[in-house]
């Protein structure tokens, strides 16, 4: 088993943390230490065995618990967008549902993520948007992934250059863009939601794939390496916290912020983080989605109510302990601009969906009307 696995902490390692306590370097994520790589679903199975477990028939549940405890795997990643994950696990809020998540898996990409899922390796996990969608397409009836939630209904990617003559804040989407041409960025792999996005950007632009080199690079840390050699100019960051760690590590800044002011429609409008889980399961189990986005939601408050405390579990798991503005930059953007965008207990929006399949269509992806709101979406789930 890599040594990387040993990032991924058993729940009950770091459980019940109170607010504005320290909590160990050694947390579930980081975004320097590229976290635990699932190299097939068998290993990642394997790694999972043994240890504790953040469930259990020990103390009082939630409104809402399931009856009995019921083993659950969650995969997440390293970012903020997963930072309720960490949570989740850090105040022990799987247990209060009746959740056994013993630990959390990560996968090398959303691509793999999405693999799992349809595969049952994973019982639920925050994917891309578009890939979802895609990969709901191309699956089998019963292992298609649905959305059951929208974590992050707003477009958390961005674009980050290293050190260089970029253009200033000032300059226009298609300005900053420009300066792109002949130049090489990093995607964590092709055809994952970062890929996605960096094609939806040059489309926006007017401009074509040939106009760049595009390296699918992986994990964060690959891509921190590759810019600080000079191997790539650009990344895309999947997250508004994972685009300022990448920044800070090069010297460099945030080139585009996808969800900002100036920024195409198209783009902006884009919601980019789901809450997916194989179709057969949910049919089978609502009461457990049901848990699942419960114990979601109580990390949501948590970081709402707790933002320095929400601040410094970021900063010390996931930057290393090095960039506590960022952290706190971070923690404003979620509470501030993303989670007054979330619907009740995580409703997925038509408009939502219906965006991004335009998204796709006009990307080549997925022809428009391939897949429909009430195919991806279970009843429960929607507005």
């Amino acid at each position: 088993m890599s040594k990387d696995f040993h990032r991924v902490e058993s729940a009950g390692r770091i459980r019940g943390a109170a607010p504005g306590s320290a909590i160990s370097r050694r947390n579930v994520f980081k975004f320097a230490g590229a976290g635990a790589l699932a190299v097939g679903v068998g290993s990642v199975l394997a790694a999972c065995g043994g240890g504790g477990g953040a469930a259990g028939t020990q103390g009082p549940k939630a409104a809402g618990a399931l009856a009995r405890p019921t083993p659950f795997v969650v995969g997440s990643s390293s970012g903020d967008n997963f930072l309720i994950d960490a949570i989740n696990v850090a105040q022990n809020q799987f247990s209060l549902f009746n959740l056994e998540v013993p630990k959390l898996i990560y996968p090398q990409s959303g691509v793999q993520g999405l693999q799992m899922v349809s595969a049952g390796a994973i019982d639920g996990a925050a994917m891309d948007t578009m890939g979802a969608m895609l990969a709901f397409a191309k699956s089998q009836n019963g292992k298609r992934p649905v959305i059951v939630g929208m974590r992050m209904p707003v477009n958390t990617y961005n674009l980050i250059v290293g050190p260089g003559n970029w253009p200033g804040e000032n300059a226009s989407f298609v300005e900053k863009m420009a300066s792109l041409k002949g130049k090489t960025i990093g995607v964590t792999a092709i055809g994952a939601g970062t890929d996605n996005i960096l094609n939806l950007a040059l489309e926006a632009a007017g401009m074509e794939r040939d106009d760049i080199t595009v390296l699918g690079v992986g994990q964060l840390s690959a891509a921190i390496a590759q810019m600080k050699n000079d191997r790539l100019d650009a990344y895309v960051g999947f997250t508004f916290g994972a685009g300022l760690s990448v920044a800070t590590q090069v010297g460099g800044r945030m080139l585009i912020d996808f969800s900002a002011a100036g920024t195409p429609q198209l783009l902006s409008d884009l919601q980019v983080c789901p809450l997916v889980m194989r179709e057969d399961k949910v049919e089978a189990n609502q009461d457990t989605a049901d848990a699942w986005l419960a114990a979601q939601w109580e990390a949501k408050t948590w970081i709402t109510d707790n933002r320095a405390a929400a601040a410094q579990l970021l900063n010390e798991g996931t930057f290393n302990n090095e960039a506590p503005e960022d952290a706190a930059r971070t923690i404003d953007f979620m509470v501030d601009r993303v989670f007054p965008k979330v619907g009740p207990n995580w409703k997925v929006t038509r408009s939502g969906i219906e965006h991004a399949a335009e998204v796709m269509d006009r990307l080549g992806m997925l022809e428009k009307g391939a897949v429909h709101y009430e195919d991806i979406v279970p009843p429960f789930a929607r507005v």
